[in-house]
């Protein structure tokens, strides 16, 4: 990890100058102390070393924009501050405090800044690094070849790192690289070698870091979606625009992106085959397509992409935001000009018809299947003694949202063929083999009481 975000990350004092929405700050900076929480967040603890002000309360402050940061080790522009206060402690034994908790951080930023009466914090280029989905990407960084003696054993080996072709699309004002990163550390008789995927967002003109940030954390979570798990970012690039062309680019620390969820954190150090590629969505434009998706259909999105940032949700919560997004992506469609496919009930069924044939060999016969989990999910929300076998409700569950997945990834520009090789492929054979055995002959438990 770079020496300077592994020194805030772990805790270090230093300098802070909270800056405003226009940039302005105060001369005088305030000195304390900055480490991450348990929680994933950053927090910033200063004195406040004014005595007048430490009449007031802390609260009545206004809440900053980014906080500059010199420390020993370098110096930052921490942002995203969702939080700030402090303690007030007048004439006793313990100093007056102001808090700030945030949740990214960029590093080296140029502290001559702090010489001019306003601070540009906005951000121009974002780079997330994503160790381990080469196969998921399409992308060749490194080559080992060996030479072997006659005899078998070793006799040179040869790495060779280079950055593959950039893929890029437009993303409105935006646009989006995927390509490759490398470094090589050769310290004493150790090297060690970092080549993960790279995916970055642009702006023409620098503006509000979360412009960028939220555009990374939809790309992880189709990435999530790939690989059935929380794929942690483990660092990145930025761009500000208080310096658009450094020498050194600074890096940067997000918590939604390189914090997994406690319950997410992947027991298996090695990741599967990913359920489709970059090529099977047509490369950056689908990308591009995913990203947009969410302004769409928000509720379908957040039913396939949320149960990979948080836990805790049970079958029963998670068959009904599974249904609910599927409604409210029928609903969305019947305003944006598609009212014939939609007409069809239950939404499940007319769902699954516009996916097609991959979803309904998957599940062996696609209208039996959605009349089983259209009643489940009614029986869930309607019927309080409705107690299915949760694992039934979770193999229901599980395919209602493949299906809400399919569709996604089909508006997309996925085809039918790599939709087909998802389900035939991808998905587990014991899964599919669960699914139509639950569809053939669904036990009476899953049926809610007033449809037995």
């Amino acid at each position: 990890m770079d020496k300077e975000l592994e020194a805030l990350l772990t805790g270090t004092v230093g300098f802070f100058y909270p800056i405003s929405a226009e940039g302005a700050f105060n001369v005088e900076p305030e000195r304390g102390f900055v480490s991450k929480l348990d929680s994933g967040r950053l927090e910033i603890r200063t004195l406040n070393e004014d005595p007048d002000s430490a009449l007031f309360a802390s609260s009545d402050r206004e809440k900053p924009e980014a906080v500059i940061c010199q420390f020993p080790e370098g110096s930052a522009a921490i942002l995203n501050i969702t939080r700030h206060g402090g303690t007030a402690n007048i004439g006793g034994r313990k100093a007056s405090v102001y808090n700030y908790s945030a949740r990214t951080v960029i590093t080296r930023f140029p502290v001559e800044q702090l010489n001019k009466q306003r601070v540009d914090i906005r951000v121009r280029e974002l780079t997330a690094h994503f160790p381990g989905v080469s196969q998921w990407a399409g992308l060749k960084i490194s080559n080992l070849e060996h030479e072997r003696k006659p005899d078998g054993r070793s006799a040179s080996a040869i790495l060779r790192l280079q950055s593959p072709q950039v893929v890029t699309a437009n993303l409105g004002s935006l646009s989006l690289a995927i390509g490759g990163h490398w470094e090589v550390d050769n310290s004493d008789d150790r090297t060690s070698i970092y080549s993960p995927v790279a995916i970055g967002v642009k702006a023409k003109r620098a503006r509000d870091i979360s412009d960028l940030l939220k555009i990374l954390v939809r790309i992880q979570d189709l990435i999530n979606v790939a690989y059935d798990m929380f794929v942690q970012v483990d660092g990145g690039l930025a761009v500000t625009g208080a310096e658009p062309n450094p020498k050194q680019y600074p890096r940067f620390w997000n918590d939604a992106l390189m914090e997994a969820p406690p319950s997410r954190i992947a027991a298996k150090s090695k990741r599967g085959l990913p359920l489709f590629t970059l090529a099977d969505l047509n490369g950056a434009d689908g990308v591009s397509r995913w990203v947009r998706l969410y302004d769409r259909f928000p509720s379908a999105y957040d039913a396939v992409a949320t149960p990979y940032r948080h836990g805790g949700m049970t079958w029963h919560s998670y068959m009904r935001e599974t249904a609910v997004g599927i409604e409210r992506l029928i609903a969305a469609s019947k305003r944006q000009g598609r009212p014939n496919w939609t007409r069809v009930s239950p939404h499940s069924y007319a769902l699954a018809k516009r996916v097609g044939k991959p979803f309904a060999e998957f599940v062996g016969d696609d209208k039996a299947w959605a009349d089983l989990f259209w009643s489940a999910y009614n029986g869930g929300k309607h019927q309080a003694n409705y107690d299915p076998d949760p694992r039934d409700l979770s193999t229901l569950a599980i395919s209602g949202n493949l299906l809400l997945t399919a569709y996604l990834l089909q508006r997309c520009g996925m085809s039918k063929a790599a939709l087909d090789r998802l389900f035939q492929r991808g998905v587990s054979y014991r899964l599919r083999d669960k699914i139509r055995d639950l569809v053939a002959n669904p036990p009476a438990s899953l049926r809610p009481p007033s449809s037995r």
